[in-house]
Order: structure tokens, then C-alpha cells, then sequence
């Protein structure tokens, strides 16, 4: 963190730590939902109509991204921002 940026106090910790949390948590839930999504969705035929060079990009980006997110253990994340753990 940069000088100055610093928190100056545990509830400055907690805060900055909650957030990052927290949005981790808002961006895996998004990327699997949107992965789960493009799996049923065939992106080259209207309204898309994507190249299927396109449609591959963008599905194994997606794919990747989803995979990671998900082998994350979430079990300390979970108990910082108070979801249940089970």
C-alpha cells in the first residue's frame, strides 16, 4: 500500500479487508452465473451473431476465469464478511 494509504486502525483494516472480500465474493458469484449462461448460449446466431472465433474467445476466457475463481477456498473469506461457512 502507498505511503499515506495506509489505515490508521483496526477498524480501517476491517474495513479495507471486508471490501476486498466482499468483491471478490460479488465477482465470483457474476462470473459463474455469466459462465453458467454462455454454456447454454449460442453466441453466433442473432441477437449475437459473433464469429465462432469470438464465441470461443469468449467462452474460454469466461471458462478460465470461472474455473479459478472457483477453486478458491472461500471458508476465511466466508467468516470475514459473516456467509455462512458449511
Amino acid at each position: 500500500m502507498p505511503a499515506g494509504l495506509s489505515p490508521r486502525n483496526a477498524d480501517e483494516v476491517n474495513i479495507n479487508v471486508g471490501t476486498v472480500c466482499r468483491q471478490f465474493e460479488s465477482t465470483r458469484d457474476a462470473t459463474h452465473a455469466q459462465q453458467q449462461w454462455l454454456v447454454a448460449t449460442d453466441l453466433t446466431v442473432p441477437p449475437y451473431s459473433l464469429s465462432a472465433a469470438d464465441q470461443t474467445l469468449i467462452k474460454s476466457a469466461i471458462a478460465t476465469l470461472d474455473t479459478a475463481l472457483q477453486a478458491v477456498d472461500t471458508t476465511f473469506i466466508a467468516r470475514l464478511i459473516g456467509l455462512p461457512t458449511s
